[in-house]
């Protein structure tokens, strides 16, 4: 085999003699052997972006690379949004993320890098995230109602359909914004549901926001968050409601002004109403009411037994407390407990609470012979949040400090 030198001398060799000899080409014989002679021109080195491919995983930091370059500079930005943050790894071969990227959304991609002769070279690329599978995705429900206006003491409720392993996680992009801005916590009741509220009931007139910033979140084993969530609601009036089981009387002040005193009835002694703080849950109408959805008997023989429609009932506790027009007990109220744990009004007052009620307003009890620690200890909403002193609420915090609303 011939080396590339023996080549080249063969060609300068023919080359001269063609131009002793008088070439019928001319000038033009002349160019292509000069060509030949200085031999081709140094191809450019070509650079790709290695880690884009048309979709990248959700579930792990985004690490690019461009082959036989050395990186320079990276951008990578969704649609309309800001950069991601990042840094240059081995030695500028590579680029990491610092945070995952969004699932399911698109983005765009620019490098500027070197070849080996240190020539510069712009990339561009456009990639997707993957989508978190259906059955990898969080997903949630949320309290109160978005643009609702609720009473002073509303938590923020989250309930979620799996069960959160990581709270730590979860909770740390739980965003609440208020103004005014207040102290708070969150307190996680199960692994399936955290609520949110101030340490003093909530400024009437504030205004409240939720960011759930969950996507790409991860929640669990194969649990991930797939969306983020907003919600914005404002606190109206401040109604409280005490209730005394002692002198059967009911008052109710709202902005701190007495606006009712009525006479009501509680739980006899052996379905004694439990004392503690709690919240206007939902409300109807009317609703039925029996002895054995109670749990107290299904035995339509015995004297505890009962089956009703109830008017203008409000629901205090998911135990059964509620607060009700109860026209067969008016001739008790005002002077004995004869109900069934339920707080009974007269047909008229009760209709009046029932018109005013409001989701998240405070309904006090107090001089009654049971307290509320198996409602609060089973996480019952009408009574987990306020019967609790703030130093044990916050310790409920998967982060376990209390945090100061944002401000809105």
């Amino acid at each position: 085999m011939r080396t590339r030198g023996t080549a080249i001398g063969l060609m300068l060799t023919a080359v001269l003699l063609g131009a002793c000899s008088g070439s019928d080409s001319g000038g033009e014989g002349g160019d292509d052997a000069t060509a030949e002679v200085m031999g081709p021109k140094s191809p450019g080195t070509s650079l790709r972006i290695e880690g884009v491919a048309d979709e990248v995983p959700f579930d792990a930091p985004l690490h690019l690379s461009v082959p036989q370059g050395q990186i320079d500079s990276v951008e990578v930005a969704p649609e309309g949004g800001e950069p991601v943050s990042g840094e240059l790894v081995d030695d500028g071969a590579a680029w990491k993320a610092d945070d995952q990227l969004e699932p399911g959304a698109q983005y765009a991609v620019t490098v500027v890098a070197s070849d080996r002769f240190g020539h510069e070279h712009t990339l561009n690329e456009n990639f997707a995230v993957q989508a978190i599978p259906d059955s990898q995705r969080l997903t949630l429900s949320m309290q109160p109602a978005d643009g609702s206006v609720v009473g002073v003491g509303a938590p923020i409720t989250v309930r979620f359909d799996q069960e959160v392993t990581d709270k730590a996680e979860v909770e740390r992009n739980m965003h609440v914004a208020s103004s005014p801005q207040v102290q708070g916590s969150w307190h996680w009741i199960s692994s399936t549901e955290a609520h949110f509220r101030p340490k003093e009931y909530w400024p009437s007139g504030a205004k409240v926001r939720l960011n759930l910033d969950l996507n790409g979140v991860k929640a669990g084993e194969n649990l991930w968050g797939g969306r983020s969530y907003d919600l914005d609601f404002k606190i109206g009036p401040k109604r409280v409601t005490h209730v005394d089981a002692a002198s059967h009387t009911m008052t109710v002040k709202v902005n701190d002004k007495v606006e009712h005193t009525w006479d009501t009835s509680l739980g006899s002694p052996e379905f004694a109403t439990r004392n503690g703080t709690y919240i206007v849950l939902e409300k109807f109408d009317r609703k039925r009411m029996t002895s054995c959805g109670a749990n107290i008997t299904c035995d339509k023989s015995s004297p505890e037994y009962y089956d009703l429609e109830v008017d203008n009932s409000v629901r205090l506790s998911w135990s059964g407390t509620f607060v009700h027009s109860a026209g067969w007990s008016e001739g008790s109220q005002g002077s004995e407990n004869v109900s069934h744990g339920c707080i009974n009004l007269s047909e008229a007052n009760g209709a009046t609470f029932f018109q005013t009620a409001r989701y998240g307003d405070i309904v006090t009890v107090t001089n009654s012979t049971r307290g509320p620690e198996d409602l609060v200890k089973r996480g019952d909403p009408g009574m987990a949040d306020w019967n609790l002193k703030w130093q044990n609420y916050v310790a409920g915090s998967a982060l376990g400090k209390p945090i100061t609303t944002t401000a809105l």
